[in-house]
């Protein structure tokens, strides 16, 4: 069941929302203000952020939203807002869709339903594990906010440890798997690359575990700052 975040402080456009939810098969978590719905994202971060700047109370927090860190990229963003509003999310705002007031509710679950089933899509090529996220279908990783530069050796080697945390390899297994079996370099290959990635992405914590007697594992659970 997808999550959806609505920012609003007006009780007739919540109880519509809730109703196209009910119908799309979707949670609904609501807060009244920009302040309160930021934590609540940070939290809890939602398949869908929908902000209600209709009654103008919200339009000065959808910058704030748009320039989070820790919501950048994702949820995708629905604004909810008056027609003579509409220069505030056009092409370039940033946010993924609009609806205009007044809400018709089948229109608004069909946006929602959209949003949602492309996020999930898009979600599936995401590997998010701590601050890193490695992006499968671009082949670009991210630490925080920041773009991390990898070769395709080293973005392929972190790739696949990301993608089997907890689990041990020995250099061996790593080479076929990343270089190939007909591979003819040494081991020492993994140990160069594994060298680079963590000084590339290991800030404040280790991604990379080196096990003794055996070879390298991704850290299980690496921790979100």
């Amino acid at each position: 069941m997808q999550s959806v975040l609505l920012i609003s402080d007006n009780p007739d456009h919540l109880a519509i929302v809730r109703a196209a939810l009910r119908e799309g098969g979707h949670a609904l978590r609501s807060e009244p203000t920009i302040d309160r719905g930021l934590i609540a994202a940070r939290e809890q971060p939602p398949d869908l952020l929908c902000l209600d700047i209709s009654s103008g109370a919200a339009v000065n927090g959808l910058g704030a939203l748009l320039r989070d860190p820790e919501l950048q990229g994702a949820p995708p963003l629905l604004a909810i807002t008056a027609r003579e509003q509409f220069y505030l999310v056009g092409p370039g705002s940033g946010v993924s869709d609009v609806i205009a007031t007044p809400l018709d509710r089948d229109e608004l679950q069909l946006r929602i339903s959209r949003l949602v089933s492309a996020a999930s899509a898009e979600d599936s090529q995401l590997l998010r594990r701590g601050e890193l996220l490695i992006d499968q279908e671009r082949y670009t990783v991210r630490l925080g906010d920041a773009a991390v530069d990898l070769t395709y050796k080293e973005y392929e080697l972190l790739r696949f440890l990301a993608q089997n945390p907890g689990k041990a390899f020995t250099r061996e297994m790593l080479l076929n798997q990343v270089w190939g079996y007909d591979y003819y370099g040494g081991a020492r290959t993994v140990d160069v690359h594994i060298r680079r990635i963590r000084a590339k992405i290991e800030r404040h914590e280790p991604y990379i575990e080196t096990v003794r007697n055996v070879g390298y594992r991704f850290v299980e659970e690496p921790r979100s700052h």
